[in-house]
């Protein structure tokens, strides 16, 4: 979205991104309105992880989390079956990721990596310098996760992965790109996936299919991109997620986490397919434009889980009630953005104007004339689930709700000898409707609650260069979401909640040399408040905004080349955060909920020679607050060892990789939301083998 030379793809894509060793991470940005600029010269906490990275952490039954967690912005809080974590202490998940600058085509269940070649973590409530669109369940004020699909390099590339891991889940990946043209202008990569059998939690199967394209045509003067693709997921049992009895005062012991909680006929499933279309076009010298397009339709069409659609509530004994009821969420999605930037000077001062204008609608089903919760058995942490009725599979869809929203983004990045600074403004008006009905086994519309927001949210930041290296900056960023539609975790599920405001200050310290990039950052972020308020004959909580959270941390991170033969990964993270201005001051001073004090991750890679790489890494994470402080998780470190080999098969260059997540078989409590619990992943083995034909 700046000047074209600094998006065109062509090239060496290591060279453009300017990866440090180790290829972990690399310091160019590649999306938003800040692309092409340098990490020194962002005045906001970044971290962008390479295709090598997610390859290290990632899997066909590893969360999401398992890469994001190399970044002390982040904390781990998910599954097999769903994609959430923590940024700075404010839970988000896939659906607020930035697909090729277009938000909104991923869903939380199980983002596929795969197709991507590069994921940048920009911490804060940033829409200002991205544009935004409408999520679902969550909003992303703790940062931006922004991804660029793989595309065809110089060179044509031919790959095949052979996965196993867990207890025989077996998956294939091929991976074709390549170049055409006289000019090499036109470029093609295909990527597919093939997904079969158990994962290391017992009772969990996964089958899943995908296939995803990415078409580009680069002209001296334009380039476009189109993504496209579809997959199918179906996963069954593979539950970890609790819900916390209104009277448990102390978190029960932790089971194994290698135990089966499903029962007969437990089953998530969904298919759906996506696009994204990117054009660039620079007019002269000093104008440039861009257009961007995205649509998604994913049909969640069986969600067969506890307590309908979320978890067993747990008692503190550790006993459980299985009861289940069926549920679907069906929805559709599309997006457009189109804007220009200016590049001028006034005096000595360089200016990259960009002016945005964009549009998103969401529109989202949801299960209906599927009956109440039912009773289908017994069971406890420690001996499992005792089934003593089928399932209910009975359920069709109406719509939930639907949300449009339209917003305009200006930013200036202004550029003076040893300064820099943004300024830039975004407003955005909102609307969503939640649909009401006759009663829970009609069709017939009876009302529509409506909820219309709008507001403004400045971005604006100073940086100085006191030399090449460092940079020293201050910054101020907000985001004002368009209502948040509460979960099935809630009682009052569907409803939409007023907008929510968040607003971050941050001051940072940036340090590169000697292929190491240092950074310190201090953040004082607050957002309006989310509770879990209990009734009287009510089996869950109700959601509602009450006050405000405050999260004030400090974050520390290292990574690249330490020694000829030593990479490192890592930070440190040090968060304070506090419920505020609670009504009658009921919550004042209490904990956020979810949210660790400290945590941490440190990783290293050793490699003896050009065959060899080893790679060790470590996560703390604190004792987390649940439930207003009444109970607390502990904390805990878990390891994770790998190994990779180059060799060849004849002619054939290889890549032999074998990774064990949580060495020593930890099992943890890990918070989620406000009364929830996950129980953690058991040691899982991954072997991996990758043929370059």
């Amino acid at each position: 979205m700046t000047q074209l030379a600094e998006v065109v793809v062509i090239g060496d894509r290591n060279k453009e991104r300017e990866v440090l060793p180790g290829d972990f991470v690399y310091t160019k940005s590649q999306t938003g309105f800040l692309s092409g600029k340098n990490t020194l010269d962002v005045p906001f906490t970044q971290m962008n992880f390479t295709e090598k990275a997610m390859e290290t952490f990632t899997g066909p039954d590893k969360p999401m989390d398992a890469l994001l967690a190399n970044s002390p912005s982040v904390r781990q809080s998910g599954s097999i079956l769903h994609g959430d974590f923590f940024f700075r202490g404010l839970r988000t998940n896939g659906t607020n990721f930035y697909v090729n600058n277009v938000p909104g085509v991923f869903t939380q269940f199980n983002t596929p990596l795969y197709p991507i070649e590069s994921l940048e973590v920009l911490s804060g409530p940033n829409v200002g310098i991205y544009g935004t669109g409408v999520q679902y369940e969550t909003t992303n004020p703790g940062g931006i996760i922004s991804v660029k699909t793989k595309v065809a390099p110089d060179e044509r590339v031919l790959d095949y992965t052979q996965t196993i891991s867990g207890r025989g889940l077996f998956g294939e990946y091929l991976d074709y790109g390549e170049r055409f043209g006289d000019k090499k202008e036109w470029g093609v990569r295909i990527t597919t996936e093939n997904l079969n059998g158990r994962t290391s939690v017992k009772g969990t199967k996964i089958n899943g299919q995908g296939i995803f394209a990415n078409i580009d045509h680069t002209t001296e003067h334009a380039k476009d991109n189109l993504f496209i693709g579809y997959r199918n997921l179906d996963i069954q049992g593979g539950l970890r997620w609790f819900i916390l009895d209104s009277g448990v005062t102390k978190l029960p012991a932790v089971p194994k986490g290698s135990n089966d909680y499903s029962f007969d006929g437990m089953v998530k499933s969904t298919h759906g397919w996506l696009m994204t279309y990117n054009h660039d076009q620079k007019f002269n010298e000093h104008w440039d434009g861009f257009f961007n397009f995205g649509m998604q339709r994913n049909n969640l069409d069986r969600n067969v889980m506890a307590n309908g659609g979320s978890g067993y509530v747990l008692k503190e004994d550790g006993t459980l009630t299985v009861t289940a009821k069926p549920g679907a969420t069906p929805q559709e999605y599309y997006y457009w953005q189109v804007g220009t930037t200016a590049h001028y000077n006034t005096g000595d001062v360089k200016h990259d104007i960009t002016l945005s204008y964009n549009q998103a609608w969401r529109n989202r089903k949801s299960a209906y004339n599927n009956g109440s919760l039912v009773n289908i058995g017994t069971g406890d942490l420690y001996t499992g689930i005792h089934q003593t009725l089928a399932a209910p599979t009975k359920f069709d869809t109406r719509w939930n709700n639907k949300t449009r929203i339209k917003s305009y983004s200006l930013v200036d990045y202004m550029t003076y000898e040893k300064w820099n600074a943004v300024l830039g403004v975004h407003k955005h008006e909102a609307v969503s409707n939640a649909y009401k009905y006759k009663n829970a086994t009609s069709s017939e519309v009876t009302g529509i609650d409506r909820t219309e927001s709008d507001d403004t949210s400045p971005t604006y930041g100073l940086i100085y260069h006191p030399n090449e290296n460092m940079s020293i900056y201050a910054s101020h960023s907000e985001n004002f979401d368009c209502g948040t539609g509460v979960n099935t975790t809630f009682e009052n599920f569907g409803d939409i909640l007023p907008p929510l405001k968040t607003k971050q200050n941050e001051i940072g310290f940036k340090y590169m040399k000697n292929d190491l990039l240092w950074t310190l950052a201090y953040y004082d972020l607050k957002q309006d408040n989310l509770i879990s308020v209990y009734k009287p004959g009510f089996s869950k909580p109700f959601q509602s905004k009450d006050g405000e959270a405050r999260h004030k941390g400090v974050e520390f991170s290292v990574n690249g080349k330490l020694t000829d033969k030593w990479n490192v990964f890592g930070g440190l993270s040090h968060l304070d955060a506090k419920q505020e201005k609670t009504t009658k001051g009921q919550l004042d001073g209490i904990r956020v909920n979810g949210t660790s004090q400290w945590t941490a991750v440190f990783g290293a890679e050793y490699n003896p020679n050009e065959s060899w790489s080893i790679l060790g890494r470590g996560i703390y994470t604190g004792r987390t607050p649940v439930m207003n402080e009444k109970v607390w998780a502990g904390g805990y470190t878990i390891f994770d060892l790998g190994a990779t080999y180059k060799t060849h098969f004849g002619k054939t260059p290889a890549e032999l990789s074998l990774m064990c997540n949580n060495v020593f078989d930890k099992d943890y409590w890990m918070v989620s939301r406000g009364n929830q619990v996950y129980l953690s992943l058991p040691r899982t083995f991954t072997f991996t083998a990758k043929l370059h034909f």
